[in-house]
């Protein structure tokens, strides 16, 4: 079987914990969690460095997804998470997407704690 592959920073407890909120929902739709800072995965994504902006996602189709694109990919494995899939083929609403995402992920700096600006 080939699995999508759920990668999160393992120094945000914020990541940490949207992703023990939602792994049982990914695993049950084949996909796997790992730490961006996993070494295999540093090679595989060719980083150097520890400084994970947004969560990563390999989709089974080998391509590299980011942030809110993640989580749309994402969305389109699981049922309950199908609306949010559906939603993001309007016009517009990816960009309103990535703004929101980025916005969240900039509220949250994280380097071994989180700190809400």
């Amino acid at each position: 079987m080939i699995y999508n592959w759920v990668l999160y920073d393992a120094t945000c407890p914020f990541c940490i914990s949207g992703i023990n909120i939602f792994k049982g929902s990914l695993d049950k739709n084949g996909c796997k969690t790992k730490p961006l800072q996993n070494k295999n995965i540093l090679k595989i994504l060719d980083v150097n460095d520890d400084n994970f902006p947004e969560m990563k996602v390999i989709g089974s189709d080998k391509k590299l997804y980011g942030g809110a694109r993640a989580i749309v990919y994402l969305s389109r494995k699981i049922w309950w998470a199908k609306p949010i899939w559906a939603f993001s083929h309007l016009p517009l609403t990816l960009n309103i997407l990535d703004y929101i995402y980025k916005s969240i992920a900039n509220t949250w700096h994280c380097h071994g704690k989180c700190e809400i600006k």
